[in-house]
């Protein structure tokens, strides 16, 4: 059930009902109350004045567990040209990944539901310990249902602060508690999605001699970078931010530059393409200039829209769905509700290889392509709602 609560003026984090003066916002109800990327069971939006808090936090499923999912921080100022107010924006993201959340969750075999939160505003500018800390009396307020983590625009350092007023608080330092920075058992899980496609499509678990193209070299695409180089693959990046694609030439001069990502996926010879930057990637344009066999990368909500999976299927092109193999930054936040030890999280970010090879498997026997057969597997799970042990113990050990 969807809860929106009544209006309230306090100055400290609360929940507010959703203006639905205009029609940008009836958009957003009708996706969360008609549309299939609905069926939330609760979204809160989150405002304090003083610090500048503009936030919403989404909550797909608890039916495993609580809900479990990071905190982006993102201005949305492209909405314009979408037609859309920032803040309907950012509501619409959340929704979207708070329900991949749902399924990520499942598939990595955690006791853990969907949910995702969202910041709105500039991370460099409107950052501060005063916001960090009003956010995160907003997720305390909900009582366990939502475990927040680090995400596009969000540090270690960050979840730091927001522990103080949160304990349902993890990709903390490890000085506080924490097991740290997420992305590095991300980046090995997409590199485990990237070594099962290869192994579908050639025969071996591996991408020596192989060329990847990486769009976005930040928190996850440098560190994959390494691992594919130590694999024996050749790399061709692309980074809006300068400064990213600086660090990575810097560690690995071989790295080839594409400009940007619409030359990268032209690149002749790709054999494997890494969308790791934010979502919406692969769309009616990019997929008919797609030149690699495959897709599997590290961002999230990558497919544009419902039926982008086909046009992959069609022009051959096999996709790893995102979810399934970038799981490895959730695998780890969740290992550290439990007291982190990374052997142990990490042998389990290893299982997402097996998980990919199975999705393949499950999807040519149904012929459907991988991200129909990723949903079915993940559905099964969360209509059994068969935790491998008391959901409760999520919500204990994220207490302590």
């Amino acid at each position: 059930m969807t809860d929106v609560r009544p209006l309230s003026r306090q100055s400290s984090p609360g929940v507010h009902q959703a203006d639905v003066d205009g029609p940008a916002d009836a958009g957003v109800l009708r996706t969360l109350f008609h549309s299939e990327q609905g069926g939330h069971e609760q979204v809160v939006l989150c405002q304090d004045r003083a610090s500048g808090l503009k936030a919403v936090i989404a909550i797909h499923s608890t039916a495993l567990g609580p809900a479990l999912g990071g905190t982006r921080f993102h201005p949305y100022a492209d909405a314009v040209e979408h037609h859309q107010r920032p803040e309907e924006a950012a509501v619409l993201d959340a929704l979207n990944l708070a329900r991949g959340m749902t399924y990520k969750n499942a598939l990595a075999g955690l006791d853990h539901g969907g949910g995702k939160a969202v910041i709105i505003g500039d991370p460099e500018k409107a950052k501060s310990e005063e916001l960090l800390l009003a956010y995160g009396r907003a997720v305390a307020s909900l009582g366990g249902r939502y475990v927040t983590a680090c995400d596009v625009g969000t540090y270690v350092q960050d979840m730091d602060v927001i522990s103080r007023e949160c304990r349902w608080t993890t990709g903390r330092s490890p000085a506080n508690g924490g097991a740290g920075d997420s992305s590095v058992l991300t980046a090995y899980g997409v590199f485990q999605g990237m070594r099962a496609s290869a192994q579908h499509l050639w025969g071996a678990p591996t991408l020596r001699g192989r060329t990847v193209g990486i769009a976005g070299v930040g928190k996850v695409g440098h560190l994959l970078v390494g691992h594919l180089l130590e694999d024996g693959a050749r790399v061709v990046i692309t980074d809006v931010r300068p400064e990213s694609v600086a660090r990575v030439r810097a560690a690995h001069p071989e790295v080839l530059v594409a400009p940007d990502t619409a030359a990268l996926i032209r690149t002749e010879g790709m054999d494997m393409y890494a969308p790791c930057a934010l979502g919406g990637a692969l769309d009616d344009d990019t997929v008919p200039a797609l030149t690699a066999k495959a897709v599997c990368g590290a961002a999230n909500n990558q497919l544009a829209h419902p039926g982008v999976e086909k046009d992959l299927a069609d022009r051959g092109i096999l996709y790893a769905p995102d979810y399934v193999v970038n799981a490895g930054g959730v695998i780890q936040v969740a290992d550290e509700l439990q007291g982190f030890d990374f052997a142990r999280a990490k042998a389990k970010a290893g299982k997402i290889f097996d998980t990919t090879a199975e999705i393949f498997r499950r999807a040519d026997a149904d012929g459907v392509p991988p991200a129909a057969a990723a949903d079915r597997i993940a559905e099964q799970r969360i209509a059994g709602r068969e935790p491998s042990h008391d959901p409760s113990a999520g919500r204990s050990a994220a207490g302590r």
